[in-house]
C-alpha cells in the first residue's frame, strides 16, 4: 500500500494535541508501521503548520527541507508545495523535481489562486512537461467558490493532456457532480479519495455516488489519501478507511490499485522520465 495526501512539518500540528509528533514525518511513519502500510506521499508545508516557517524551517526552503528529511525514509515520497502565483513558480517546481520530489500540491483557497488565472499558465505548462501528478484541493474551504470550482479544472486538463491531476476530495459533497464531469471528460484526471469515508461531512462520498464513481470512472483512476494529520485519530482513520475500501465488493486487484497501485504508477513515470 502507498497512501497519498499526508501533510508534514518539522513540528507537530493538527487535532491530536495529546500526540505532539502528529504532523511530523516520524509520527506518520509510526502510523504506517502500526497498520502495516508500505509507504506514503508527503506534502511540503504551506508555511504555517506547526509554526511560522521562517522560525521552524532551519533556514531551508520548504521543499528543500522535505527532500532532506525524506533521505532517511526511503519508503516515503515527496510532493512540492508551490504557490503558482509566485513569479518563479515554474522554476521552483522544476528545481523541486530535480531535487527528488515526484509531484506537487496546490490548494487554491489556502494559496488564494484562481485556477483559470492566465498568469499561472506557465506553472501548468511546466508541470505537464515534467509529467508529474498534481494533487489539487477541491470542495468548499472558505474563500470565493467561483475561484476554485472543480469545473475549472476541465480547461486545464484539456489544454494539458499530459498533466496528471488528482482531484482531491472529488469536489466534496457540494461539488461532486462537477468533479465527476471533469473525470468523465479527461482521462488524465484522477479521483482523490481523501476524507470521503464520512469523518468530515463536507467531503463524504454518498453510497450512490460511490457506485457511480466505480461504474463510470473505475478503480484505475481512484487514489486514496489519508489527509494526515487532519483527523481526530489518525491511526484509527487509516485503519477504518482501508476497511471501508475493502468492503466495497470489488476485486482485490482493484482494491490494491486504489490503495497505492495507481499512485505508484504515476510516480514511476516521473522517475523514468528523470
Amino acid at each position: 500500500m502507498l497512501i497519498n495526501h499526508c501533510h508534514v512539518s518539522p513540528k507537530g500540528f493538527g487535532p491530536e494535541k495529546d500526540k505532539p509528533d502528529m504532523g511530523t514525518i516520524a509520527g506518520l511513519q509510526r502510523i504506517l508501521d502500526d497498520v502495516g502500510v508500505e509507504g506514503a506521499v508527503c506534502f511540503a508545508p504551506f508555511g504555517w503548520e506547526g509554526g511560522v516557517w521562517e522560525e521552524i524551517g532551519g533556514g531551508l526552503d520548504r521543499n528543500e527541507w522535505l527532500c532532506r528529511e525524506l533521505r532517511r525514509y526511503p519508503n516515503l515520497f515527496g510532493f512540492a508545495t508551490i504557490y503558482p502565483q509566485d513569479h518563479d513558480a515554474a522554476d521552483q517546481l522544476k528545481r523541486a523535481i530535480e531535487m527528488g520530489l515526484v509531484g506537487a500540491k496546490v490548494h487554491p483557497p489556502v494559496m488564494r489562486i484562481r485556477l483559470d488565472d492566465p498568469s499561472i499558465e506557465r506553472f501548468w505548462q511546466m508541470a505537464e512537461s515534467l509529467r508529474i501528478p498534481i494533487s489539487i484541493h477541491t470542495g468548499a474551504h472558505g474563500w470565493n467558490l467561483r475561484h476554485y470550482m472543480p469545473i475549472l479544472l476541465d480547461d486545464i486538463a484539456q489544454r494539458h493532456p499530459n498533466l496528471r491531476i488528482i482531484i482531491e476530495h472529488i469536489g466534496g459533497i457540494a461539488f461532486f457532480e462537477q468533479a465527476l464531469a471533469v473525470l468523465h471528460n479527461n482521462r488524465n484526471c484522477y479521483a482523490g479519495l481523501t476524507q470521503c469515508s464520512g469523518r468530515d461531512p463536507r467531503y463524504r462520498l454518498l453510497p450512490e455516488r460511490l457506485k457511480l464513481l466505480l461504474e463510470t470512472v473505475g478503480a484505475d483512476r481512484i487514489i486514496y489519501g489519508l489527509d494526515y494529520p487532519w483527523n481526530s485519530n489518525n491511526l484509527e482513520a487509516l485503519k477504518s478507511d482501508i476497511d471501508w475500501i475493502q468492503s466495497w465488493g470489488i476485486s482485490e486487484e482493484e482494491v490494491q490499485k486504489i490503495l497505492g497501485g495507481n499512485l505508484k504508477r504515476l510516480i514511476e513515470e516521473v522517475r523514468r522520465k528523470g
